[in-house]
């Protein structure tokens, strides 16, 4: 069934923009990369792919599909977390990000506030970094909640669209109660 509000056309525009956005900018690193070496590309490409997925669900999301519903729920459930580690730093986002984290490891701990728009994709594993941080994307966190109660919303929709209503000239057959003298 397709369903869709004024708050999943937004969230499916971040989406869009953001992973269309994304997915030039990685592209285009990825072909400076591949000058130095072919394999540096490759990791530009496995997030090349998740920008594009970004876009499709956007665009899906944006026709009201329960693909598109379930997907961005999903992808954006999984640009709330910025973790910076030692050896280790995920953070990804399409459209939107900001909120707080706080950063320590050199000696002192720092509590920033960051604002972003347009896309964004920083998965690092290795021993380079030092210090390590904790975020949350707030954009995301609020994407999530609103996209799960619309698709509360579209679940309760599709249910009241699939119960069969009686037709106006056959009356409603009720079930009875087993009487006692038919046992």
């Amino acid at each position: 069934m397709i369903y869709y509000t004024k708050t999943t056309r937004f969230f499916s525009a971040m989406l869009m923009v953001g992973g269309v956005f994304g997915l030039f900018a990685t592209l285009a690193a990825g072909a400076q990369l591949a000058k130095q070496h072919w394999l540096f590309a490759l990791p530009m490409l496995a997030l090349a792919a998740l920008f594009a997925w970004a876009a499709f669900a956007g665009l899906r999301l944006w026709q009201g599909t329960p693909y598109g519903r379930k997907w961005a729920t999903i992808l954006f459930a999984s640009q709330v977390p910025i973790l910076a580690l030692p050896g280790f730093r995920y953070q990804w986002f399409t459209g939107a990000q900001f909120g707080p984290y706080l950063r320590w490891g050199d000696g002192s701990v720092t509590a920033n506030f960051g604002a972003n728009f347009g896309a964004n994709g920083d998965f690092f594993m290795g021993s380079a970094l030092v210090g390590s941080s904790v975020g949350v994307n707030l954009f995301a966190v609020i994407a999530f909640v609103m996209l799960l109660r619309a698709n509360i919303h579209a679940a309760r929709a599709e249910a009241i669209s699939r119960q069969v209503l009686p037709h106006p000239d056959r009356p409603m057959m009720r079930e009875s109660a087993p009487s006692a003298e038919g046992e």
